[in-house]
């Protein structure tokens, strides 16, 4: 699961509002010998909220203020803390007063200590005074009130997507090259672009020689790749392939029109150029790795791999299904090779070749070769594989996406990606295939590039949102804050400045704080009070197919005498189901910490047996009603008169939902 959202990180200062004129109490000794502490009173907030903001460091400063900065993708946020001489800790408040574009989650950027002498502590320093900054992320949500703008609410909590599609191939190679060698390159590595098979092994060489990959035709040069060589202006290009592949027209055309020295690396087969490409690399530094991918059957395993061997800058090698070519054995039986990766099944790649690898591979003790095949039962899953295996980090800086069912995107994609420390992710054009959830779902990125055309909107769409920092989890709620604006909902007896609407509220906002915080990810159909019709909180909820839907009331008679805590879900479920589950899980869980009537868990129906109640009946998902507690019951209404009451009233509800989606 993407790493929890926490309020306070391992041995951080207690924090407590004691007093007005005291923002935070601490303690005068950091915990566990750490140099800075911090601490957040929210990590969810929503445009136009404060968050109180304190920190401490264990060497004293000097100084009188400090200010702490965040980003949000690219947009700063600031705030200026000044010394408490009290608590001897820097003490203000952020105001989240910006809208980003993208991704919503505002991440510490660097803290300067202000004065004469002032200092900037930035990601890295701060790291190494011991904070996991990835602690202190704020969320800022975007409440959907309507579902017309679902739309607009995914595209602002999505990673940001980059495009990189040409006009064809060829151009898409030149917005690679573009983005990635923004100021030039003294060396371009230049493939055929209708037979990729001798430029599937050039990734590790191109970011050997950090040199953007470029298409051409067999007997022409794209007027898009002319243009792009000509602001490049490279020292060296080095043609991939023989005259078969790229002929020798082409390169007698670059000798005469470019400036550039023009060079070729071939063999006679396949097998042999990746071989050469292998002993370039060694020119620049020692092959002490290689992946190993089927020369004919694996196109797409080599490609899989290209951005992480790119990364290394270790060979691809070519081979038979059944045993290395006997040149490319003989080469590397020299090398002192300290590991070897198997891309492929034993339908490309047999154990036999494992074999060989075993008797040359010198791996650390308790390691072996025979660990190192990584395969799946088609491209997708291979992919998805290597992205596992070799991107465990939960947080990338970028992911880029490319359609399986053409090529060519993926492997001028290669030198960009291993240059970002990026995998690319192979798609479906029409739909993700699922052997890519657990990334999605485990992983996080700053950007999504897409890579080349054809691919649906949607489907890229889906990636960035499934990799947003936003999204902490795979699991979605709906929270509903019942009534709202022009319908308050019930008055309470005993102050009729009390209304439902507000209490509704005050438990809802604090659900979605604790699940937000879990793991799980929370729209709602309100934050604020307005009127919300019963139709749209339900057309929303089926707009997002969430996992489950949950209603918040407060109950209402005029018996004073009523009172207690009651749980409605669908009649459909009377005999065991997962919304009776569900509201089991919330009753239970509120009676924890609340002394209320056990008033049990109900259904109510329509005399055709369908349910009354409208959020049960009309919304899709798995649906309960909570009614908290009577607010026309003096005896209730002590339980919960103080808003920290409410709130841990809403904590209890979300650690209900919690246990019900684990």
């Amino acid at each position: 699961m993407k790493r929890t959202i926490k309020m306070m990180a391992t041995g951080l200062i207690a924090t407590s509002l004691v007093a007005p004129t005291v923002s935070f109490a601490t303690s005068t000794d950091l915990k566990n010998n750490e140099n800075i502490n911090i601490n957040l009173e929210k990590t969810t907030v929503v445009l136009g909220d404060t968050s109180k903001i304190s920190i401490k460091f264990k060497e004293n400063l000097n100084a009188d203020s400090i200010t702490i900065n965040f980003l949000c993708y690219d947009m700063p946020l600031s705030a200026n803390l000044k010394l408490n001489p009290e608590t001897n800790s820097y003490e203000g408040i952020i105001e989240f007063n910006k809208d980003p574009e993208y991704l919503n989650v505002w991440q510490i950027e660097n803290i300067t200590i202000n004065g004469e002498n002032e200092q900037i502590l930035d990601k890295q320093k701060l790291e190494e005074l011991g904070l996991d900054l990835q602690e202190y992320n704020i969320v800022q949500e975007y409440i959907i009130t309507n579902k017309k703008y679902l739309s607009s609410y995914v595209e602002k909590t999505s990673a940001p997507v980059k495009k990189l599609i040409g006009d064809n191939r060829a151009h898409t190679a030149t917005k690679i090259s573009q983005e990635g060698w923004k100021d030039g390159a003294d060396k371009v590595i230049l493939v055929n672009g209708n037979a990729i098979a001798d430029g599937i092994t050039a990734t590790p060489l191109a970011t050997t020689m950090n040199a953007p990959i470029l298409l051409t035709d067999n007997n022409g040069i794209p007027q898009s790749t002319k243009d792009e060589l000509a602001r490049l202006n490279p020292k060296d290009i080095i043609i991939i392939g023989g005259e078969s592949v790229v002929s020798k027209s082409i390169e007698n055309e670059l000798k005469t029109s470019a400036s550039s020295n023009v060079l070729r690396i071939a063999g006679i087969n396949r097998y042999e150029t990746s071989l050469k490409i292998a002993k370039e690399i060694d020119d620049y530094h020692d092959v002490e790795k290689i992946f190993i991918a089927n020369g004919y059957q694996g196109e797409v395993d080599a490609l899989t791999i290209a951005a992480k061997a790119g990364q290394d800058k270790q060979p691809i090698i070519l081979s038979e299904k059944t045993k290395l070519p006997d040149m490319t054995y003989n080469w590397l039986k020299n090398e002192n090779l300290k590991d070897a990766y198997f891309i492929g099944g034993e339908t490309n790649l047999t154990t036999d070749v494992i074999h060989q690898m075993a008797g040359i591979t010198t791996l650390a003790s308790g390691q072996s070769v025979y660990k190192n095949r990584v395969y799946g039962k088609d491209r997708y899953e291979t992919n998805a594989k290597v992205m596992e295996k070799f991107y465990t980090s939960e947080n990338l800086n970028s992911v880029l996406v490319a359609k399986g069912d053409v090529l060519v995107d993926a492997l001028t994609a290669g030198p960009l990606a291993a240059n970002l420390g990026s995998p690319i992710l192979i798609t479906k054009t029409d739909s993700i295939p699922s052997y890519h959830d657990n990334n999605l779902n485990n992983k996080n990125a700053d950007l999504v590039y897409q890579v080349g055309g054809g691919i649906k909107d949607n489907v890229v769409g889906d990636i960035a949102y499934r990799l947003s920092l936003h999204n902490s989890g795979s699991k979605t709620v709906v929270i509903d804050p019942g009534h709202g604006g022009a319908d308050s909902g019930a008055p309470s007896k005993i102050d009729p400045s009390i209304l439902e609407k507000n209490y509704t509220l005050d438990v809802s906002l604090a659900t979605a704080d604790y699940l937000r915080k879990n793991n799980v990810n929370v729209v709602m159909t309100r934050d604020k009070d307005v009127t919300t019709a019963l139709k749209a909180r339900t057309d929303l909820s089926n707009s997002i197919n969430p996992d489950l839907f949950t209603s918040i009331h407060f109950n209402s008679f005029d018996d004073p005498n009523a009172n207690g805590l009651e749980v409605f879900y669908k009649n459909k479920d009377k005999n065991g189901g997962p919304t009776k589950t569900l509201a089991n899980n919330i009753y239970n869980s509120i009676l924890e910490k609340f002394n209320l009537s056990k008033r049990g868990l109900k259904t109510s129906t329509l005399n055709d047996g369908r349910d009354r109640l409208h959020v049960l009946r009309e919304t899709n998902a798995d649906a309960v009603l909570v009614e908290c507690s009577f607010i026309t019951s003096p005896k209730d209404q002590k339980l919960v008169d103080e808003l920290h009451e409410r709130q841990l009233m809403g904590t209890q509800i979300g650690k209900g939902i919690e246990k019900t989606l684990n």
